[in-house]
């Protein structure tokens, strides 16, 4: 018998051996009531302890692909053997263009799924290969590569929260997008440092490079709502320019022709920005759209969205809202591994705790607490 989770497997238990709830709890070692919240979903618990748990009634986990990869996927790993296994004339493959991009390509996906946190290590190798040979990167289509592996690692250390690295590899990938003389990376360069500048608190140069980068010709439609979007959120954070971030937010939501994962963080990350406005309703809309159907592309972006919209709940002063998603929250922890979520469950916590007497808050704070990495200590203040 296969099932998919860990309630689904308690519930199995149970009707394979004709036991109740309390039957299981005993064997088990555990409460009734315990049983009872992990089978209706309602708690969570570690793969170490479910795996001890069920070997005590003779059951086990397996882990194992999915049978059918997707054409998209499949491509990938098709394009990244090619690479790896195909000699390439130069002997450092960082000076081998479709070895970089796929190297981007892979970086990007990772970070996705995984947050930038596990990832650091990977990102700090690329930046010190990259530093030995960058004086020798002149020819176009290794700058633009380069370029784009540097954004790349601009990201990875953005949600790792190391901004000040953060900023100097997104200079790289702007600096080599520049003598490439390609559009497109100019505008994915000044996105990226416009989204660090934002997070370090300086408004004033987000609006810098999100102008810059909507001056440069020939932009896709995707990073001319991006570039709009970073303008309107940094803007909506200097006092006395509501109206213009209003108009830039607008103006994001109002580009066509993005796809539909495009179209989601478009939403989500508006939806911040109008929060910040205290648009708070529209905000809600906005990021519940985000956080509902962005979760089969980028278990990272779902968790800061439901992290955003708990967060616009609280300023709302809708507790009942904000302790369901907080409960939402608190199972997509284990999933992800990203200082900028846990800079935002620290955040909710605080926000929180003028509602604690109510009991609703409370477990779910308490929820959200217990499922909080070990290794994620709170942020300095």
């Amino acid at each position: 018998m296969d099932v998919r989770t860990f309630p689904e497997a308690l519930k199995a238990i149970m009707e394979q051996q004709g036991w109740t709830q309390t039957d299981l709890a005993r064997e088990l070692g555990v409460s009734q009531a315990w049983v009872s919240e992990v089978s209706r979903g309602q708690k969570d618990t570690g793969m170490a302890k479910a795996i001890n748990l069920l070997a005590r009634v003779g059951w086990e986990i397996r882990i194992s692909p999915k049978v059918e990869e997707s054409v998209e996927r499949r491509e990938f790993l098709a394009a990244a053997a090619s690479v790896i296994f195909v000699p390439s004339t130069s002997a450092n493959p960082y000076q081998d263009a479709n070895y970089v991009n796929t190297l981007a390509t892979s970086l990007a996906r990772s970070r996705y799924e995984l947050g930038g946190i596990p990832l650091m290590s990977r990102a700090s190798s690329h930046m010190q290969h990259i530093d030995r040979i960058l004086k020798d990167v002149s020819e176009r289509p290794l700058q633009k590569a380069v370029s784009e592996l540097m954004y790349q690692v601009t990201l990875v250390l953005y949600d790792a929260g190391k901004l000040a690295q953060a900023d100097r590899t997104g200079g790289i990938a702007l600096d080599l997008a520049l003598r490439a003389q390609d559009f497109k990376s100019q505008a994915r360069a000044y996105d990226s440092l416009s989204r660090v500048s934002l997070y370090r608190g300086d408004h004033a140069r987000g609006v810098t490079y999100a102008q810059r980068g909507l001056q440069v010709p020939d932009i896709t439609s995707s990073q001319q709502a991006s570039l709009s979007m970073r303008l309107g959120r940094s803007l909506a954070l200097i006092p006395e320019q509501k109206a213009a971030s209003r108009d830039a937010l607008d103006r994001a939501l109002n580009v066509g022709g993005l796809s539909p994962f495009g179209e989601a963080a478009l939403a989500g990350d508006v939806g911040i920005g109008l929060s910040h406005l205290r648009e708070y309703g529209e905000a809600g809309t906005l990021l519940n759209e985000a956080a509902s159907t962005i979760g089969q592309w980028s278990p990272l972006f779902r968790a800061q969205y439901l992290g955003r919209q708990i967060q616009t709940a609280l300023r709302a002063s809708d507790p009942s809202f904000a302790a369901d998603r907080m409960n939402e929250l608190a199972r997509a922890l284990p999933f992800v591994a990203s200082a900028r979520v846990n800079k935002r469950v620290h955040e909710i916590l605080r926000a929180s705790l003028k509602w604690n007497a109510t009991p609703e808050i409370r477990q779910a704070r308490e929820h959200l607490q217990s499922m909080i990495s070990p290794e994620a200590p709170p942020p300095a203040a």
